[in-house]
């Protein structure tokens, strides 16, 4: 079955099925989308992977050309020129990060093939614009007001789509990618498991008994003339656009739903993205059951680092240790 996780086949140039000794700069340049994909996504990038990472470098490459500059000639200097140049246009740091670890990618796979010595991407890094102890979350309690910023939408189909999406975000740690994702034949109502397409891998999901009730009344409100996609499957979640009546909901129309929703509920502040649903989910999963494990398998994190983030902001929270060194009076007693 295609979906958005379809792995994309990869045309390698026959005449490095059994050596390299014919890449040379040249060469490489004309081919490096073929020669790229061996070394992205473990050998298997998924559609999305692969979409983004061909159109994050061929953007670098035409900045190079553009500037007199052939791309397999940069050093460290000229990549930082090329990272000032994307944050003067306006960029935000986390898809600076997103490009220039694709660009790094490219210079990879140029390094492994012996095409060029030394990555002039090796000591470029973008930090994460929000660090580990200042993530984002809502409380049960604030879930539940944005919750109720739908109920005041009389169209069914659609109250109900919204809020199966913030309940698979907010509860269930879903991403925005993995909600586009998913297809009809991807939920098995029986067992209550939702079959994950996720980033670079798929994994089952475990919906609570409340989320697949508001799965079960979206789906029972969807129209009947559903539309298929190149992803393959019968989409999950449909968009209400009339561009793309009853197609499946993209990733930008899942964030407009939680904006929506940010917006009339009040808790909408710049800079905030859907994505901070999830950081809900695996906040509040933590404080309920402290167990890091059952987060890092919920939210699908292959690195239990990345989980960590969860319990150390709960320490965080919960230990106000500065308490003990506010300044008091010495304790004194009378004399009597």
């Amino acid at each position: 079955m295609a979906d958005g996780n379809e792995i994309i086949p990869i045309n390698t140039p026959a005449a490095l099925l059994m050596s390299t000794d014919t890449v040379d700069v040249d060469y490489f340049m004309e081919h490096w989308e073929e020669l790229l994909q061996v070394y992205i996504g473990h050998g298997r990038p998924s559609k999305d992977t692969w979409k983004n990472c061909r159109s994050h470098v061929g953007q670098f490459i035409r900045w190079c050309l553009a500037n007199n500059r052939h791309p397999l000639a940069m050093h460290d200097f000229q990549m930082r020129i090329y990272l000032k140049y994307l944050y003067d246009r306006n960029y935000k740091q986390d898809t600076v990060a997103i490009k220039i670890n694709h660009i790094r990618a490219f210079f990879g796979a140029a390094c492994k093939l012996g095409v060029i010595a030394s990555n002039p991407c090796r000591d470029i890094r973008v930090p994460m614009t929000v660090p580990e102890d200042m993530l984002k979350f809502f409380t049960p309690d604030q879930l539940y007001e944005i919750r109720q910023a739908f109920d005041d939408d009389n169209v069914e189909f659609r109250r109900k789509r919204n809020v199966a999406i913030l309940y698979l975000m907010s509860v269930e740690g879903l991403r925005n990618v993995e909600i586009h994702r998913m297809n009809r034949e991807d939920v098995d109502w029986h067992e209550c498991i939702i079959r994950v397409h996720g980033k670079g891998h798929d994994r089952n999901a475990f919906p609570c008994e409340e989320t697949m009730e508001m799965m079960a009344g979206y789906y029972r409100a969807c129209p009947e003339d559903i539309k298929k996609d190149s992803y393959g499957g019968i989409p999950f979640f449909l968009s209400d656009s009339n561009f793309n009546l009853n197609g499946r909901i993209s990733r930008n129309g899942i964030r407009w739903v939680m904006n929506q929703a940010l917006e009339k509920s009040g808790y909408k502040i710049e800079g905030l993205s859907c994505h901070i649903m999830r950081h809900s989910a695996g906040t509040n999963l933590y404080a309920a059951t402290k167990d890091l494990r059952l987060v890092q398998e919920t939210l699908g994190h292959r690195d239990p680092k990345v989980t960590a983030r969860y319990a150390h902001l709960q320490e965080r929270m919960s230990r106000r240790r500065t308490a003990a060194i506010v300044p008091r009076p010495a304790n004194t007693t009378e004399k009597g």
